[in-house]
C-alpha cells in the first residue's frame, strides 16, 4: 500500500504527506455523507476515522466486489 501511495503522490506532483492530508480530508467529508450506501461503508470502521491505508484497503475491496458482480 505504501508503494501505491508513493506512486500516486508522484503522479500528482505532491508529497506523500500532502496526499495523506488530501485523502484524510476526503475521508472526513465522506464520513458526513447521509447516503445509505456510504453509511453502510463507514460502519466497518466502528464510528472511528480510518487511517488512509485502512480506507484505501476497504475502498479497493469494495470496488473489487462491485466489479466481480458484473
Amino acid at each position: 500500500m505504501k508503494n501505491i501511495i508513493k506512486e500516486a503522490a508522484k503522479q500528482n506532483n505532491v508529497s506523500v504527506k500532502e496526499l495523506h492530508r488530501e485523502i484524510g480530508a476526503a475521508i472526513d467529508e465522506g464520513m458526513k455523507c447521509t447516503d445509505p450506501y456510504a453509511i453502510e461503508f463507514w460502519k466497518q470502521f466502528g464510528g472511528k476515522k480510518p487511517t488512509v491505508e485502512q480506507f484505501l484497503k476497504a475502498l479497493s475491496a469494495c470496488v473489487s466486489s462491485e466489479i466481480s458482480k458484473t
